[in-house]
């Protein structure tokens, strides 16, 4: 008697083990870090002439770009959420071609909290756009 008791028992605790670790095995585990997308549009353009300057090095981050012909620039770095603030380094590399201009060391703050299209761990993007005027050397 106290055998088929205890295989009874055996069962139900079998039964009771597979049932909670299928129904865990099924619930969706996510494994990473937060992240955000920061974009950073720009246009560089001299103080004096106001003109937009091409060939300007932008660095943002670990990213660098080149400004364009028309002085446009995008940037853009992925980065935890919870740093909203970048330090943007400009810096004029083509001597004298457009004409010499001032290195430029600027701070860049994204709007809190403004994040679009975030799914999960990926809290999304956020955009900024600025206007950098140098001044001629």
């Amino acid at each position: 008697m106290r055998q088929i008791l205890l295989r009874t028992y055996n069962k139900f605790i079998i039964f009771l083990l597979g049932t909670i670790g299928f129904s865990v095995g099924c619930m969706k585990a996510e494994y990473g870090t937060p992240s955000a997308d920061f974009i950073l549009n720009g246009n560089i353009q001299s103080v004096t002439t106001e003109q937009p300057i091409k060939n300007i090095k932008v660095s943002m981050g670990y990213e660098t770009v080149n400004s364009d012909e028309n002085g446009d620039f995008t940037i853009k770095i992925n980065n935890f959420p919870q740093e909203q603030t970048f330090n943007v380094l400009i810096e004029d590399i083509d001597s004298t071609e457009n004409g010499s201009f001032q290195d430029k060391d600027t701070t860049v703050t994204f709007p809190d909290g403004n994040f679009s299209g975030g799914d999960g761990w990926y809290e999304g993007e956020t955009k900024k756009n600025i206007t950098i005027r140098l001044d001629e050397k």
